[in-house]
């Protein structure tokens, strides 16, 4: 217990801060924290919360009970939200807002369209009655999902399809109303990729990956709404939390809507293909359908192509759900071009640019401290070999979007835009020196994205929101002043590029409901004070390409001849090119109804007047909910000693991750009266994390005693243990990278008491000594690099590293016994692990990996038996029965053996596996609580020993000498599984055949990776 109880938790990846100086205001509803500085931004989260409550409280569900706990964090440079509803209701909000691509850029304000998304799950997921509600009274916010949070034991899709859709409703954009959306569903439509309703409700890696959720859930609900009206929402969401049967979504949508899932699914699919068709043919008869010329494989990303000056090589972002996200570049001069081959690997999907015929400026994200991720500048050069040298150019300095100015070969006047307090600016970047300096001021309703010198250095072409989802291409001058607006609607406008000769700017656009490319002829107006021309003058503007999917980030060849782009297929993104031919550009299509009519903008200065106070973690960290513990009884060759524990757990951590806690206890009768313990982290400080603990349990020897006066009566021995303990971790974190280190020590008090055989402690015998007290330091260390892609079946490309030492000594030992074996229990060990793991890109839908673990341990003092280590069996959690410990792993395992088949003071084992990808599945049974992923297989090779003491012990020696090495070889299969729509497990079938002292084949089904 107390290992577990002292187990000082690391963050995830997403955890705020805990170490920010926070601070809280209070509105009617929402307790909004905020870190101190951005008091005007929690003012305005205040604000959107409570209009959105309103709204919600009357067009969707009832509200909950209490108020909710709203955070404001702005640690990291992406636009994110997320929303939990245990231990209580919370929302945590990112404060940078999004300004690529055109899915969340299509927004009137990000506080408003976020939070609302946001409290969309906080009112669904909380709200239960019946069954749900009677528990929850009695246990409070037990953390599971039916019948506690009903709402959240439905499919993903059906999650983020309501909260996407109220996200549109009732704002004036958001995703349903953008184009994004519809482009995914479309393409998909038009090119025999459209998702069956199990394969939407599965967590398949095959895109649009974790998006289909959003995409077919807000789409679908959107009919949905537009057929049956929105009171059929609010009663299927009473139908699903009133379930006493749970996970029958069509039973409840048939209550709702009148209609199964199922049927109305198979009905939409049928209307999207007449549609669609329909909009083929009338897109052709505008004009030839584009179809760019490809290059690049595979789908995904293949996002921000830039050819370089020369025209030789082409950049471009690429993540292909296999390798490493990275910058890669493909060969344009050659007559077939080439494979293509990475520069540079990347953090993030970069935003790039040329710098000279070698260069390539691009942006990442990468972590200041293992808290907070900032997007900083770098610059690759290309070597003679290919290979690309990488060399940071700021830190810490949260800037993205970065072009050179094209007359600066030192590269000082680089224009970029930098991230502050939930907006941005324009800057200008010194590549020498790193220093930055102001273009525009932070403003919080203006956002930038995408600037671009024009060729002669004259203007910045950029996109610019403003309130109102008007997301703009305007022109600036060198000094940051806006001269001219070249476009001016609630289209996402935006990824300006100019052509060589800085005659035309083009740049995407979704205006007619499908993005496409646009292009406006840019001169003189002449009319500047001294009539040199000093503001541009736009010719009309121009459809360049008319595509079915969708079209994105331009550029324009250095010679002027050819356009590239990113082109949307149903399997992702990839870069085309098209011929550079303005006379065969179109009239543009209509601006879509959409887009035509904006919100009164004058709400979005609305914040709330409320009175702020220094962050109280208390409030969020008191318990919630407790459940009911069990703990089985201890029996003695057949004989239950020790009667079973009833009790109850709890556990709370506060909003913004500062302290969690854990405790139970359980209750017995006999001896046993009381077992449990409490553990407690401090992540205040950031690092180190620190950690205390108390415990108390008790044991039964597995054999029972003869009374020492030969009556024959037989004594049961019953041990209690007492400790408490103490831990400090160092976290590092990295975007590549996590290491701890951990310091640790407790103190033991052990009580041994004799039974009766009417299980009363003796009165007659007493255990001399009765009781001992025992001290133990722990030194951990622990590394990993490994990577998991979206495709991986496997660890992949890295190693991983865990290193232990540990020290026990016994206080209370009489001199005489001092290393004593069976008299003095002190000892020391030490123990090892070393996996790594190596990708073979091999034909399958993923990457063939072989992998490698090495483990050993040594241990020393009369204390280590020769059970201190045990060699055999295989790694993984039990089935059915410990399905709670997923993953659990064996230090020494040698499957094809039992779990203790080598046993002693030295131990060693060490795995050969070679994992292959099989089946992508991507399947259900309709909508039945459970989705198979993928099937993989591996074949292994497992050996390890163990061996030791030999003792003198009392005129008797014991040996316990090195035999032969145990071997064993098999084979599994691994299924990736979505089971009850709650987490994706990996569930193994192995067999193993024990080629050293065996007897005979093991067939074994265990949850888990087995490294």
């Amino acid at each position: 217990m107390l290992a577990a109880l002292l187990a000082v938790f690391t963050p995830v990846q997403g955890q705020l801060p805990p170490d920010e100086a926070w601070r809280t205001l209070e509105t009617d509803h929402f307790r909004v924290t905020y870190p101190q500085g951005l008091l005007e931004l929690a003012q305005r989260a205040g604000d959107r919360g409570e209009r959105a409550w309103e709204r919600l409280s009357r067009e969707f569900v009832e509200p909950p009970e209490g108020k909710v706990d709203l955070v404001v964090s702005d640690h990291a440079d992406i636009s994110n939200g997320y929303a939990q509803v245990f231990p209580s209701n919370r929302i945590v909000i990112y404060a940078p807002p999004p300004v690529d691509g055109f899915g969340l850029a299509h927004m009137d304000e990000w506080l408003e369209l976020v939070i609302t998304h946001e409290l969309v799950h906080i009112f669904h997921e909380d709200y239960t009655r019946g069954l749900g509600t009677g528990l929850r009274t009695i246990f409070g916010r037990f953390p599971a999902e039916w019948p506690f949070f009903p709402g959240a034991a439905t499919p993903n899709w059906t999650v983020e399809g309501i909260a996407t859709y109220y996200e549109s409703a009732l704002t004036h954009a958001g995703r349903v109303r953008g184009s994004f959306h519809e482009m995914v569903i479309r393409t998909a439509v038009l090119e025999d990729r459209f998702e069956s309703i199990d394969r939407a409700s599965g967590d398949s890696p095959v895109w649009p990956g974790p998006q289909r959720y959003y995409v077919y859930g807000s789409l679908f609900f959107q009919r949905l709404m537009d057929r049956y009206g929105q009171e059929a929402m609010k009663e299927f969401v009473d139908a699903v939390a009133g379930q006493w049967i749970p996970y029958r979504l069509n039973a409840a949508a048939e209550d709702a809507f009148g209609i199964s899932f199922s049927q109305a699914w198979e009905e939409w699919r049928q209307e999207l293909e007449v549609r669609y068709q329909a909009l083929r043919d009338s897109l052709a008869s505008r004009g030839p359908l584009t179809r760019g010329e490809p290059l690049s494989r595979g789908g995904y990303y293949a996002l921000n192509p830039a050819p370089s000056p020369g025209g030789r090589v082409l950049a471009y972002a690429r993540q292909d759900g296999r390798s490493d996200t990275q910058i890669r570049l493909r060969r344009l001069d050659a007559p077939d071009r080439g494979p293509s081959w990475k520069l540079a690997r990347t953090n993030s999907l970069a935003n790039l640019s040329w710098r000279g015929r070698g260069e390539v400026i691009f942006s990442q994200l990468a972590y200041v401290d293992s808290y907070r991720k900032r997007g900083d500048l770098y610059l690759a050069r290309l070597q003679e070999d290919g290979e690309g040298e990488v060399r940071r150019i700021t830190r810490g300095q949260r800037l993205d979007h970065p072009h050179p100015h094209p007359e600066d070969p030192d590269g000082d006047r680089i224009v970029a835009v930098q991230e502050k307090g939930g907006t941005n600016r324009l800057v200008l970047v010194s590549l020498d020196s790193g220093s930055v300096t102001p273009l525009t001021e932070y403003r919080p309703h203006v956002h930038w994205a995408y600037p671009r010198w024009s060729p002669d250095g004259r203007w910045i072409a950029v996109g610019r929101w403003q309130t109102g989802a008007y997301y703009d291409v305007v022109l600036l001058d060198a000094r940051g002043e806006v001269v001219a607006e070249v476009t001016r609607d609630r289209a996402v406008d935006q990824a300006p590029a100019w052509s060589p000769d800085g005659r035309w700017l083009l740049w995407a656009s979704d205006r007619s409901g499908i993005p496409n490319l646009y292009a406006v002829e840019v001169g003189e107006d002449g009319a500047g004070p001294d009539g040199s021309g000093d503001r541009p003058r736009l010719g009309p503007v121009r459809q360049v390409t008319n595509v079915l999917g969708g079209a994105g980030y331009p550029s324009v060849g250095p010679e002027g001849e050819w356009i590239y782009f990113s082109a949307y297929h149903a399997d992702g993104w990839r870069v085309e090119r098209v011929p550079f031919r303005p006379r065969e550009w179109l009239d543009p299509a209509p601006l879509a109804r959409r887009f035509l009519n904006g919100p009164d903008t004058a709400r979005y200065h609305r914040k709330v007047q409320a009175e702020s106070e220094p962050y109280r973690s208390v409030r969020t960290l008191l318990p919630t909910y407790w459940g009911p513990t069990f703990l089985p009884g201890d029996d003695v060759q057949g004989r239950e000693v020790l009667s079973p524990g009833f009790g109850l757990s709890t556990s709370g951590h506060d909003v913004v991750g500062r302290h969690s806690w854990v405790a139970n206890a359980l209750f017995a009768s006999g001896p046993a009266t009381f077992s449990g313990g409490f553990g407690y982290t401090f992540h205040g400080l950031g690092n180190p994390i620190l950690g205390a603990s108390a415990s108390q349990s008790y044991d039964a020897h597995p054999r029972p005693l003869e009374a020492p006066d030969d009556s024959g009566d037989l004594l049961y021995l019953v041990e209690r243990e007492r400790q408490v303990g103490l831990g400090a971790t160092l976290l590092r974190r990295r975007a590549r990278n996590v290491a701890t280190l951990g310091l640790a020590g407790s103190h033991v008090w052990e009580h041994r008491m004799l039974l009766e055989e009417n299980l009363r402690e003796s009165d007659r015998f007493v255990l001399r000594p009765a009781d001992a007290r025992l001290v133990e330091g722990r030194v951990s260390a622990a590394f990993s690099n490994a990577r998991l892609y979206p495709f991986s079946i496997s660890p992949e490309d890295g190693v991983g590293l865990f290193l232990r030492g540990r020290l026990r000594r016994e206080l209370s030992v009489a001199d005489s016994l001092r290393g004593v074996a069976g008299g003095d229990r002190s000892y020391g060990d030490v123990v090892a692990q070393l996996k790594g793991y190596k990708g073979l890109r091999w034909p399958g839908f993923g990457n063939h990996v072989l992998g490698l673990r090495v483990s050993g341990g040594w241990a020393r003092g009369a204390g280590a038996d020769a059970y201190h280590f045990e060699v055999g069996g295989a790694s993984g959690a039990g089935v059915p029965l410990e399905v709670g410990a997923l993953g659990e792993s064996l230090l020494f395992p040698v499957r094809g053996y039992g779990t203790a088949q080598r046993f002693g003071r030295y131990a060693w084992s060490a795995t050969a596996e070679y994992r292959f990808p099989l089946l992508m599945v991507a399947r259900g049974p309709g909508l039945l609580p459970l989705h198979l992923d993928w099937i993989s297989g591996s074949l292994f090779l497992d050996a390890g020993n163990a061996w030791g003491p030999e003792l003198e012990a009392r005129g008797s020696a014991y040996r316990n000498p090195a035999r032969d090495a145990l071997v064993g070889g098999g084979g599994e299969l691994t299924a990736r599984v979505l089971p009850f729509w709650f987490a994706s497990m990996d569930l193994r079938l192995g067999v193993a055949a024990p080629l050293v002292e065996g007897d005979g084949l093991r067939v074994y089904l265990r949850l888990g990776s087995s490294f």
